[in-house]
């Protein structure tokens, strides 16, 4: 039976995420989410060293704490990338459930205008006030 391109590729894509992972680092990160239970149960991190280097993980402490660090590390920074867009809101007027314009500004507009006391602009206003 003759496979499309995709499908092969991808069957072997798939085929290569089901091994194991090649460094111990990359198991370490296989393993995070299970690791980040134990440490929220109240273990320590060096229980959590200690169980897994007892089923045959050959890494110090130091190495696994570093290499733990990093990889939370790096999670927490692309975490609020995958949910969030990377376009900043506009401060333009935005219409509201009613249709009416709104100034986003409207509120900061309104104080520069009742400030109290005395304050000099050194030019003259573009837009005089009706």
């Amino acid at each position: 039976m003759l496979v499309s391109t995709p499908n092969r590729f991808r069957h072997a894509l798939e085929k290569l995420a089901a091994e194991p992972p090649s460094t111990k680092t990359a198991l370490i990160r296989s393993l995070l989410s299970e690791i980040e239970a134990a440490l929220a149960s109240g273990k320590t991190w060096k229980q959590v060293w200690q169980c897994l280097a007892d089923d045959g993980l050959d890494i110090s402490y130091e190495t696994f704490r570093k290499a733990l660090q990093r990889i939370r590390k790096k999670a927490r920074i692309s975490a609020p990338l995958r949910g969030k867009s990377l376009e900043l809101p506009g401060l333009c007027a935005q219409e509201t459930a009613d249709g009416v314009a709104r100034d986003p500004l409207a509120n900061l507009k309104r104080l520069e205008e009742n400030r109290p006391g005395f304050h000099w602009r050194a030019t003259q206003r573009l837009k005089e006030s009706e």
